[in-house]
């Protein structure tokens, strides 16, 4: 696994460097780690051959060019990597569903967080999987990761990506169910989504960063929010 840090802090970007090795030895991870001090040269890294991050420890507040548009630009040009935004300052956090952070540590926990943060993102990096259905004697595959919503509608579910859309014969209990603790969510008894790609809700809806807007009922109006809220930090 390669790991970027990216804060201005010395010391802290050394110690997390520490926190890292000694976490991949206890869990038996191979990884390496380059360490930014900007979020200028973060970018300049990841324009250069031969360098790929899978997992990016962003600090949000930075001299300079800060973590969150770091983050912007690197979406802007279609990097995937998984986003972990370092920060003491929660209030950053509503914003990281602008470019689909994966989770954010506080600094202040990071000894103590951060080997499950490391064995969340190991277990994202190989779920990388797909999502299989058939219809008829036709059976697909689509990658989880590519999945913005799943909407059950006339006895069918309709899959929607941002670039397609597939139905096929299922209950969408069954589906949340098979994707169970895979970071999607029930918002509506018609409705299932990718938290990733949500962008913001409020009491009755949630919408994505496509501009779709989903319906959020009543009765899950509670787990809505709690979700989106520990996602969010």
């Amino acid at each position: 696994m390669n790991i970027a840090i990216c804060d201005d802090e010395d010391i802290f970007r050394k110690h997390f460097r520490e926190l890292l090795l000694k976490e991949s030895f206890v869990q038996n991870t191979d990884i390496q780690v380059w360490e930014c001090a900007s979020g200028e040269e973060l970018l300049a890294a990841c324009s250069e051959a031969g360098f790929h991050a899978d997992v990016i420890f962003l600090d949000i507040r930075m001299k300079g060019m800060d973590g969150m548009e770091t983050a912007r630009i690197l979406r802007s040009r279609g990097e995937k990597c998984l986003l972990v935004f370092l920060t003491s300052l929660s209030e950053y956090a509503a914003k990281g569903y602008e470019v689909k952070a994966f989770r954010y540590l506080m600094k202040e926990d990071a000894d103590r967080e951060l080997g499950q943060m490391m064995k969340e993102c190991v277990r994202e990096l190989e779920g990388e999987a797909w999502f299989a259905f058939s219809r008829g004697h036709c059976h697909y595959s689509v990658p989880r990761a590519d999945i913005l919503y799943f909407e059950s509608r006339k006895r069918q579910v309709y899959l929607y990506t941002e670039v397609r859309e597939y139905s096929f014969y299922e209950k969408l209990d069954a589906v949340e169910a098979l994707l169970a603790g895979k970071g999607f969510l029930r918002c509506h008894r018609s409705f299932l989504v990718q938290e990733r790609y949500v962008r913001g809700w409020k009491d009755n809806a949630l919408w994505l960063e496509n501009g779709r807007e989903l319906p959020i009922s009543r009765a899950y109006e509670k787990e809505v929010n709690r979700r989106l809220m520990l996602r969010k930090g």
